[in-house]
């Protein structure tokens, strides 16, 4: 095929799920060595790169929609965009089916580097088998990791960042003394009959910030009080379901104490 003055963009995608996959670099080596034999046209432009983000939902990767947006310019800014498999360009079939549309209508073809397909009908059948096959890969490994998230919390261990009132050592909570007073100090206000709202601006009062560096909201004490993790379980929560384990760290306040905070919320 002719590809003199013809542009292609790269699209390279790494995802934190697949630690299969190559790298960034190994990506975009394949895709220029396969434009200089090929006879394509390139520049630093128009590469677009996603690292580390799912490839399920196309609309949340940025540079891959910020690709989808360029391709609308006139004149056309590049003619084929190169991608080291068809799994990196989408593993949902609705969302290959629809952007390849656009891009067709603007004349651009996605080409992958590693899946050598002839423009021809029996082409068309085998991209659609590769994408089906990269959409059941998507979806059991989505399972395969809830499932070991799963058995990780029904062991205690950590899913999450330390809440306010811990740190985090070797996977096990740890309590932060300078935390973990206005966490007993939240508790006690809540007991003696004062709302989260009073509770929030007394603890603005005396200087106290979140994990974040913020000031305490009425949200954000409700949040902590309601946390099981002070009487030292862990709550994990999936589509379907809510585990409250017990966990490895030490409580801040006791069983007694939390249930009748919870009486004090409703």
């Amino acid at each position: 095929m002719n590809n003199f003055n013809k542009t292609a963009a790269f699209y390279i995608r790494v995802s934190t799920e697949d630690q299969t996959e190559f790298s960034p670099d190994a990506q975009l080596r394949a895709l220029k060595n396969y434009a200089e034999n090929c006879g394509y046209l390139y520049n630093e432009r128009i590469i677009f790169m996603d690292e580390g983000i799912s490839a399920r939902n196309a609309s949340k990767r940025p540079a891959f929609m910020n690709m989808i947006s360029m391709s609308a310019q006139q004149p056309k800014p590049f003619d084929v965009i190169l991608v080291h498999r068809f799994d990196r360009f989408a593993r949902n079939r609705e969302d290959s089916v629809v952007y390849k549309s656009i891009l067709k209508k603007r004349g651009i073809r996605v080409v992958s580097v590693t899946e050598h397909l002839e423009d021809d009908k029996f082409s068309v059948i085998l991209e659609s088998i590769l994408e089906a096959m990269a959409e059941y890969y998507s979806l059991n490994l989505s399972d395969e990791v809830k499932k070991g998230m799963c058995e990780k919390a029904r062991r205690g261990g950590l899913q999450s960042p330390p809440p306010y009132g811990y740190n985090a050592f070797n996977n096990i909570l740890v309590i932060f003394p300078q935390e973990a007073v206005n966490v007993e100090f939240m508790f006690r206000q809540l007991l003696a009959g004062y709302t989260t709202v009073e509770i929030a601006a007394q603890l603005n009062s005396l200087g106290a910030m979140t994990k974040r560096g913020k000031p305490f909201t009425s949200r954000a004490v409700k949040y902590i009080l309601r946390n099981p993790v002070y009487t030292g379980k862990l709550k994990w929560t999936t589509d379907d379901h809510v585990f409250i384990v017990e966990g490895q760290h030490e409580p801040i306040i006791d069983e007694a104490t939390y249930n009748y905070a919870q009486k004090c919320l409703s």
